[in-house]
């Protein structure tokens, strides 16, 4: 009995070809090429005054065209805009956090149990999940999110378990080697202040935090 050889099985297709999004795109700039195509052979087969309608047929498929891609494109420049701000301010936010108490403390004063503050990823978190950010134009900038949001959230552990055993098992000497292992050099308060210098120095994160300063100094000038 002999095998047969196996079928080579068949690459999945990419999201975006089954999306409906994308067949009622297809669809509708089908509908309207169709359209574009009668009413100019329209045009051509008429002559004196009739000729009118055809032609105001055709820029009115032209302007609905147009607006269609136009709306588009501006609805996503503006949903990227307002997004990029967000995430600005969040992490402007954090950074305030991190360089104000009780992180920015004396290291030679002695460690006292405290609560400490978390850091925000709510603008983040939409951000990522809402894909409202270019794949190719942002490439660069989601990855460094994507990173910064794991750090972010395993630094708010990391404090969740630290005010844990400052409560529970408050001794003076788990409490000066937990003030001294977040405050240390190359320490999680360090990471987490250069991750926040980066993402703010990334051209489209600079660009919106030049936007907002603009349109603030021209609301106060008001």
């Amino acid at each position: 009995m002999t095998n047969r050889p196996a079928r080579p099985r068949r690459a999945p297709l990419p999201s975006w070809v089954t999306a409906p999004r994308t067949w009622i795109m297809l669809v509708t700039a089908g509908s309207l090429a169709v359209a574009f195509v009668v009413s100019a052979v329209w045009w051509t087969r008429s002559s004196g005054v009739s000729s009118f309608e055809p032609t105001v047929q055709v820029l009115g498929l032209l302007g609905g065209i147009t607006g269609i891609v136009a709306e588009r494109w501006a609805a996503g420049r503006e949903r990227r805009a307002e997004a990029l701000q967000a995430i600005g301010e969040e992490l402007r936010d954090n950074r305030r956090i991190l360089a104000a108490p009780p992180f920015a403390v004396d290291t030679t004063q002695p460690a006292r149990r405290q609560v400490y503050p978390r850091l925000s990823l709510s603008a983040v978190n939409a951000a990522l999940s809402s894909a409202v950010l270019s794949p190719r134009r942002d490439e660069t900038l989601v990855g460094m999110l994507h990173d910064w949001r794991n750090e972010a959230e395993i630094f708010n552990h990391q404090l969740s378990l630290a005010e844990i055993l400052a409560f529970t098992n408050g001794s003076d000497e788990v409490l000066r080697d937990l003030h001294q292992g977040l405050h240390s050099a190359d320490g999680p308060l360090e990471r987490m202040q250069e991750h926040l210098t980066a993402l703010l120095a990334t051209p489209a994160l600079d660009a919106a935090g030049i936007e907002r300063r603009d349109s603030a100094e021209a609301g106060g000038s008001r």
